[in-house]
């Protein structure tokens, strides 16, 4: 299905866009669907090594829990390469600190609660056959 929207974008980058379809013999609208994709899958995977880094950051919390629940409470904190960077009641304003500073790391941060991590119990569904 095709909507039909009207949007204003920099003129540079339409520029950009048309000579980008020129060169692929595709249409213009062909060429940004294919940028927002690109972004969206980029945005969407996750690598190993940020992987990582956020398993560093969840061993650095819960080693650090017993002072954080002395401390902090009930309140945001942020765990970055194993050190409380920052620490907020009001999880957007802490959010919007680490993009500032953080923009492209891998910046851990959590609600200091009781329990570092709940616990979580999971039945397994068993199927039964009638008359078995």
């Amino acid at each position: 299905m095709v909507e039909q929207v009207t949007i204003s974008i920099p003129q540079k980058l339409y520029r950009r866009a048309r000579e980008l379809a020129r060169s692929r013999n595709q249409s213009v609208d062909a060429v940004l669907e294919a940028g927002v994709s690109l972004v969206e899958a980029s945005s969407l995977t996750v690598s190993a090594a940020e992987e990582q880094a956020m398993i560093r950051e969840e061993a650095a919390y819960e080693a650090m829990h017993p002072e954080l629940m002395a401390q902090y409470a009930g309140q945001y904190v942020a765990v970055f390469q194993g050190q409380l960077i920052d620490h907020d009641q009001d999880e957007t304003a802490l959010l919007r600190r680490l993009d500032a500073q953080y923009p492209n790391d891998v910046v851990l941060m959590k609600k200091v609660r009781p329990l570092p991590e709940p616990v979580l119990h999971f039945r397994s569904p068993r199927f039964v056959r009638n008359g078995s």
